[in-house]
């Protein structure tokens, strides 16, 4: 019976440990990390959060898909010159949020839940037609984009790469990608 006991103690001390040494995954999706300015062509730092907030483009990031709003530079501020250089420019936010599966190639069946998995806290380049940047996925696999452009990015591609991975889609369908196991592992 003690030798019993001497077991059960023992299995109890090494599911204890192994769930201390174990790193939790991020579970919440409220905070992304994105870049709260950007510099433009000729220099100028962008507060691209109070743009954000002024134009009405705040949103839950779970709320997936592409935005934009045309505004100009000198009603704006926040960066820009409220009195020279007038002119349009576009204030772009994307969600999406990044999936892979265990499989490689094309399926026919459908996914579920269980089937995949969050590409979670990984760098995530983008580009769109003529801006580009870096960013990191939250816990979850949501990823925010928030970028000032001279043209509209809506209907441009974006190329999202991850590692050696990268993929083209309309900036305007991305919502929820999921994507084969290369992805999973880089």
């Amino acid at each position: 019976m003690l030798k019993t006991a001497y077991k059960g103690l023992a299995g109890l001390l090494l599911l204890t440990l192994t769930a201390c040494t174990t790193t939790p995954k991020q579970t919440s999706s409220e905070s992304l990390p994105t870049p709260v300015a950007t510099t433009d062509e000729s220099g100028t730092s962008i507060d691209l959060n109070a743009l954000q907030t002024y134009l009405k483009l705040d949103r839950d990031t779970e709320q997936l898909g592409f935005v934009e709003k045309a505004f100009n530079t000198c009603d704006a501020g926040f960066g820009f010159s409220r009195s020279q250089n007038c002119h349009k420019e576009y204030f772009v936010v994307l969600h999406f949020r990044l999936m892979c599966r265990d499989t490689e190639g094309t399926i026919s069946t459908v996914l579920h839940d269980g089937d995949v998995e969050p590409i979670a806290g990984r760098p995530v380049r983008w580009q769109l037609k003529n801006i580009s940047g870096t960013i990191v996925t939250d816990g979850l696999g949501y990823g925010q984009i928030k970028a000032v452009s001279k043209i509209s990015q809506n209907k441009q591609r974006i190329r999202l790469g991850v590692g050696n991975e990268f993929l083209y889609m309309r900036s305007n369908e991305i919502t929820k990608v999921i994507t084969p196991r290369p992805w999973c592992y880089q």
